[in-house]
C-alpha cells in the first residue's frame, strides 16, 4: 500500500527538526512526555509572521499558546449561562475554542502570566476598519469572507472609536491605533471571566499586553496607562 508523503516544505523542516533539534533536546522531550508546566499563555494573532516560541526564544512547554484572526477575547457575556455560546454569537467556533484556551490554562495549567500580542500591519483588524466603512458586507454570505467577518466585528465599536478619535489621520495611522485598541480592550475582556479575574484578584496570575513590529522585529510592551513602550533588550 503506497504511503501519503508530506509536504515537501513540511518534509524539510521535520527533517531538520529530526536531524538537528531532537537530538540535542532529547532529555528535554523525554521530560515534557510526562506532562507541561508553561509559565505564561500568549493569545496571538494567526499571522504566519508572528511566532510567540520565535520571539520570545522559548523552548517547548515553555509557552501554552492560543491564535486566532487578530488575537481577539471574545467578552464572557457573549456566552449563555450554561456555558454554550449565546444567541448572537450565531455558532462562531472560535469563541468557545477560545474560552477553553483560556479556562485550561488559568484552571489546570495555572501559568502565571496571560500575555495578548498583537502586531503590525494585521489582516483581521484591516478587515474590521474595512467593515467599519461598509457595514453590510458583515451579513453578506456570498462575500467569501463571511465568518471573518463575523470574527472581525467584534472590533466595530472599537474601529469607529478611533476614527473618532482621529479625524483625518491616514491609513497606516488608523491601522496601528486600533492594532494598540483591540490589545487593550482583549486584555480587559479577560477579566470578564470569572476564573481569570479571580485568579488576578489572588495575586497568582499577571495580564500583560504586548504587540510586535513585524518589520523591524521589536517587541512594543503595553503600560499601566494602556500606552505602548518599545522593548529593550
Amino acid at each position: 500500500m503506497s504511503r501519503t508523503a508530506l509536504p515537501e516544505p513540511l518534509a524539510e523542516g521535520y527533517s531538520r527538526f529530526v536531524n538537528q533539534r531532537a537530538p540535542a533536546e532529547q532529555a528535554l522531550y523525554q521530560q515534557l512526555g510526562q506532562g507541561q508546566s508553561p509559565h505564561t499563555l500568549v493569545l496571538s494573532c494567526a499571522d504566519s509572521r508572528v511566532d510567540p516560541a520565535t520571539i520570545f526564544g522559548a523552548a517547548p512547554g515553555e509557552l501554552f499558546v492560543l491564535r486566532n484572526v487578530a488575537n481577539l477575547v471574545p467578552a464572557f457575556d457573549r456566552y449563555s449561562d450554561d456555558g454554550h455560546e449565546g444567541s448572537e454569537v450565531g455558532g462562531q467556533g472560535p469563541l468557545t475554542a477560545t474560552a477553553a484556551g483560556l479556562e485550561f490554562a488559568v484552571g489546570h495549567l495555572r501559568v502565571s502570566c496571560i500575555l495578548v500580542m498583537g502586531h503590525a500591519r494585521c489582516g483581521g483588524v484591516a478587515a474590521a476598519l474595512h467593515q467599519c466603512h461598509h457595514p453590510e458586507i458583515a451579513e453578506d454570505k456570498g462575500s467569501g469572507r463571511y465568518f471573518i467577518d463575523r470574527w472581525v466585528g467584534q472590533m466595530t465599536d472599537d474601529g469607529r472609536q478611533v476614527l473618532a478619535d482621529h479625524p483625518g489621520a491616514d491609513a497606516d495611522t488608523l491601522q496601528q491605533q486600533l492594532e494598540f485598541r483591540n490589545v487593550r480592550q482583549s486584555v480587559e475582556r479577560l477579566r470578564s471571566y470569572p476564573f481569570i479575574a479571580s485568579a488576578e484578584a489572588e495575586g497568582r496570575l499577571s495580564l500583560h499586553g504586548g504587540w510586535f513590529s513585524i518589520t523591524d522585529a521589536a517587541l512594543w510592551w503595553m503600560q499601566d496607562d494602556g500606552s505602548f513602550s518599545s522593548v529593550e533588550a
